[in-house]
């Protein structure tokens, strides 16, 4: 039941107040933060092949399923207002080619069907930068502007970033039905404390695949919270989640002409003249849209990192 009656229409306001969401690999690495995020907020329920830990434990229900069950998620969808779709294989390291784009392409498509049929009112849905073919890709696909923002061609060449394409066309096609508001997330390379040895590496490689974009798992957390409580829907849309500033140590156009040797198009100077780290990844449209303020920069995660 919704707390408040939606208004739904491209360009009209809508309160989104959820009493009930389902989180769908609420028992992962992301999920784990992102239902602590909403704890509180909504009656939470996880969905997930395993159990939470420990310290999830209290935080909602669990439903132990595969997102590729329709039946499952059919199941357990009945009753929320909301879902968040979070589980997936998370890059193209974890598993082999045929399992990451099954799981990924056909949870995806059992997760918004199951939705659709149990009246789910909106999906926020986790895609990845990966999209738009820099990372995982090619060496030599330098990003055609900086900084790199939503409107930016997608060329995914492998197989994860394929998989999150097709992610977004699914989204984008029950959005058009127009019986549920959906939209999705692209954070960058999340770095959770697993990766924190490993940071300063990264920053100084100029040839880093993630071209030093970065983004701490309690901000991403918070752009899902933004997005499934979003007042404003205007149709289905993504919003890219990343920190403010990129892991480089140097200055990051300064690295972008090392790695590219021919520099893309710099669309909004003012980005690097305002912070000469920036990521080259542009969150302007999630602050503008979503009000998304990123709490943790470099400082911060070294901080966090010493703090360990």
């Amino acid at each position: 039941m919704l707390i408040a009656q939606c208004r739904r229409g491209r360009g009209m306001e809508a309160v989104m107040n959820y009493e009930k969401i389902a989180v769908t690999g609420g028992a992962g690495l992301l999920g784990a933060h992102v239902m602590h995020r909403l704890a509180g907020k909504a009656a939470l329920t996880s969905v997930d092949m395993k159990p939470p830990v420990e310290a999830n434990a209290g935080l909602g229900a669990h439903v132990t399923a595969s997102i590729t069950d329709f039946e499952a998620m059919r199941a357990a969808f009945e009753g929320q207002d909301a879902v968040i779709h979070l589980a997936a294989i998370p890059n193209p390291r974890e598993a082999t080619p045929e399992l990451t784009f099954n799981n990924n392409v056909q949870g995806t498509w059992a997760v918004f069907e199951a939705a659709a049929q149990a009246g789910v009112k909106r999906v926020v849905v986790a895609s990845s930068d990966s999209v738009f073919g820099l990372s995982y890709n090619p060496p030599d696909w330098p990003p055609q502007y900086l900084p790199v923002d939503e409107a930016h061609p997608t060329r995914p060449t492998e197989v994860y970033s394929l998989s999150k394409k097709v992610t977004e066309t699914i989204a984008e096609s029950y959005a058009a039905r127009g019986a549920m508001e959906v939209m999705a997330i692209r954070p960058s390379h999340i770095l959770f404390p697993r990766g924190y040895g490993e940071f300063e590496a990264r920053g100084a490689d100029p040839q880093n695949y993630h071209f030093w974009a970065w983004v701490d798992p309690d901000d991403v957390a918070q752009g899902f919270d933004l997005a499934v409580n979003a007042r404003e829907y205007r149709g289905f849309d993504v919003f890219t989640i990343t920190a403010a500033d990129g892991l480089n140590t140097r200055p990051t156009l300064e690295m972008a002409a090392e790695r590219w040797e021919i520099m893309p198009e710099i669309r909004r100077p003012e980005v690097y003249e305002r912070l000469a780290t920036a990521s080259v990844l542009d969150i302007t449209k999630a602050r503008e849209r979503l009000g998304y303020a990123p709490t943790v920069d470099r400082a911060g995660l070294a901080a966090k990192a010493a703090a360990r």
